[in-house]
């Protein structure tokens, strides 16, 4: 989504620092600077164009605004060609448990050891209206439930993930987990 936005940004920017095809040229006036003779021997004034005191300020502008735009442009395209290249890692299942995401941007992925989690299913949620595929997770303990998880919503001791645009669909997931929870291995452990 952010590189859909990033391409009009840099191209705006380009338009109001250079072209001017939808921004407007900033007001100008003709200043006769000499004059020359041509093949007929006529006189003929050379003029440039300056800048009046409005086009001064829009020309400013201009070049705030656009310098602005094209800055934040690249750093949008930036940012989403480098998601696309290493996309962030949402979820780990490692000997010692599963590593999840939720505590937002820039902080380490929470571990739950597998002793604390008691089922993983795939499911339904509702999102502001709309039927969005989650991977859930059933905790021991309501309090290991983050109040506030990134990438998904909490329903202590259910801790419910967003997975409409993983990789590999919940479903698919959910079933390779779940052997692993504490509910199966107690069951399946010869007494």
């Amino acid at each position: 989504m952010v590189l859909v936005l990033s391409v009009p940004a840099i191209l705006l920017a380009e338009d109001m620092l250079i072209s001017h095809r939808w921004v407007p040229v900033p007001a100008t006036y003709d200043a006769v600077v000499g004059s020359t003779i041509d093949a007929n021997g006529n006189t003929v004034d050379i003029t440039e164009k300056y800048l009046t005191v409005d086009g001064k300020a829009q020309r400013r502008r201009d070049l705030g605004f656009g310098i602005a735009l094209l800055g934040g442009g690249i750093l949008a395209m930036g940012y989403s060609v480098l998601g696309v290249l290493r996309p962030r890692m949402v979820l780990r299942a490692t000997d010692e448990g599963i590593a999840v995401h939720v505590d937002g941007p820039g902080h380490p992925a929470r571990l739950f050891p597998w002793e604390e989690i008691v089922e993983v299913r795939s499911g339904v949620r509702d999102a502001d209206g709309a039927d969005v595929a989650v991977l859930s997770i059933l905790l021991a303990e309501s309090a290991d439930v983050p109040a506030n998880p990134a990438g998904g919503t909490a329903d202590p001791p259910w801790l419910h993930l967003w997975a409409d645009d993983w990789d590999q669909p919940a479903h698919q997931v959910a079933p390779l987990l779940d052997p692993r929870t504490r509910r199966r291995t107690r069951t399946t452990r010869p007494s």
